[in-house]
């Protein structure tokens, strides 16, 4: 906290160049002292990193903390190895493990790979609007944006209050 005041301080008094070379520290004192990107001491695992999941459950809870530290590689294989190790007929489960193995595609750039997830999802269960909302982020990630409006119009469609949906679809919109 105080090396974030201090930071925003002598960005404030010594302009662009001081505020390129106070970020260039902070990514060196996260590497260096294990800290995220907002300057504070990085979650350690409630798990041995080295050992292997006994569960799908725990499989996609072990992805999901890769995820939050953009570890997106290791969430990759976390979740999909939560896919093969879920029940065929676990819909629930699955579609929540394919958005999440979506999302980890997408914060790789693989984004034809993401939709394949989030079409994936939606065949699944195509009334949750999670699905339509990862395959609309997808298909923006790969420029088709009317194929992205549409996933997010049916996402709109299915949770109607979704904020987030709401604004997706009306970002793409400007694309158009």
């Amino acid at each position: 906290r105080r090396v974030k005041l201090l930071s925003v301080s002598v960005m404030a008094d010594l302009g662009k160049e001081a505020e390129k070379t106070v970020e260039e520290f902070m990514k060196s004192a996260g590497r260096n002292f294990d800290l995220n990107a907002a300057g504070q001491a990085k979650d350690k695992p409630a798990f041995d990193p080295n050992s292997k999941p006994a569960t799908a459950a725990e499989a996609k809870e072990r992805g999901n903390f890769f995820y939050k530290d953009a570890q997106y590689t290791k969430a990759l294989d976390l979740y999909s190895q939560a896919i093969s190790m879920c029940a065929p007929d676990d819909e629930d489960n699955l579609k929540i493990y394919h958005s999440n193995r979506s999302a980890a595609l997408f914060g790789l750039k693989r984004f034809e790979e993401s939709r394949g997830d989030a079409v994936k999802c939606t065949e699944i269960d195509s009334v949750w609007a999670k699905g339509w909302y990862r395959k609309g982020l997808a298909e923006e990630g790969l420029e088709r944006y009317k194929e992205a409006e549409q996933s997010f119009r049916r996402g709109v469609d299915c949770a109607p209050t979704d904020q987030n949906l709401a604004r997706a679809l009306q970002e793409v919109k400007m694309m158009i």
